[in-house]
């Protein structure tokens, strides 16, 4: 985890701490219904939801906006009448200060880009294209799952070496083949729903969070694989799919760009 991210959590926990916490705890007294109803009110935590955000994504982008949610997974903001939810594992600052994540850019910038970066990027990117061919050409089942096991093993290699990154390109590309990989096992996880339900092949959203989190990603892939109240399982997987290829893409345009 880069230290920028920590800082992000820092900031989000300054603003979740219940009032009072650095004072030093006091036995509990007696108190009546009368003077707890009279009591002095406490003081209230500064708001979160609803404030002003700013937000530094490891692709590079910067966000601003009004916070609508805040989860264990995810942030939820409102850009002028436009929503859109990130995914925390791709966020590398998180800050109600601007300036704070200004200086989280420029610091960023001048990392250097680690020697064997570019070659081990290269090797990952092409299993991340061999196996996107493999997907594409009518895999089954199985050997979408043993495809996928060979791919999880080589991209948390590769993330595991590069994660804590300060190189701001090789931090996007950490993040993008972390989020391609993410892609590719909702999609699995979805096949496997999909498998039960032979009549149909239809899926929902309370079937499991991997289908709840795509739809919450990519409000495109809701138009384009609902019916009804149903989710086409096969729309929803190659949706995500071409999602994961997208991302690998980015990643190789981001490893051209002149450092």
């Amino acid at each position: 985890m880069s230290m920028k991210l920590i800082i992000g959590g820092l900031i989000v926990a300054l603003f979740l701490a219940p009032d009072g916490l650095a004072q030093k705890r006091k036995k509990p007294t007696r108190t009546t219904r009368a003077s707890r109803s009279a009591a002095a009110p406490k003081k209230e935590v500064p708001p979160m939801i609803g404030s002003q955000v700013v937000i530094l994504t490891k692709n590079g982008d910067l966000i601003k906006g009004e916070l609508l949610d805040l989860t264990a997974y995810s942030a939820r903001i409102r850009a002028g009448k436009l929503e859109s939810t990130i995914a925390l594992d791709t966020i590398t600052a998180l800050s109600f200060d601007e300036s704070a994540i200004s200086a989280s850019q420029t610091n960023q910038a001048d990392a250097a880009m680690h020697a064997d970066f570019g070659r081990d990027a290269e090797r990952v990117l092409g299993e991340f294209k061999s196996a996107a061919a493999n997907f594409t050409s009518g895999i089954d089942y199985t050997g979408y799952g043993h495809q996928l096991t060979d791919l999880r093993r080589t991209t948390e290699r590769f993330i595991g070496k590069y994660g804590a990154s300060e190189n701001k390109t090789e931090a996007r590309v950490v993040a993008l083949l972390a989020g391609s990989l993410t892609d590719y096992t909702w999609a699995r996880t979805i096949w496997t729903l999909k498998l039960g339900r032979a009549s149909d092949g239809t899926v929902s959203e309370s079937d499991s969070p991997a289908v709840a989190d795509s739809l919450s990603l990519y409000p495109d892939l809701r138009e384009m694989a609902a019916s009804a109240s149903r989710i086409s399982g096969d729309k929803l997987i190659a949706g995500l799919w071409k999602k994961a290829a997208e991302k690998v893409e980015r990643a190789r345009a981001a490893l051209s760009e002149p450092q």
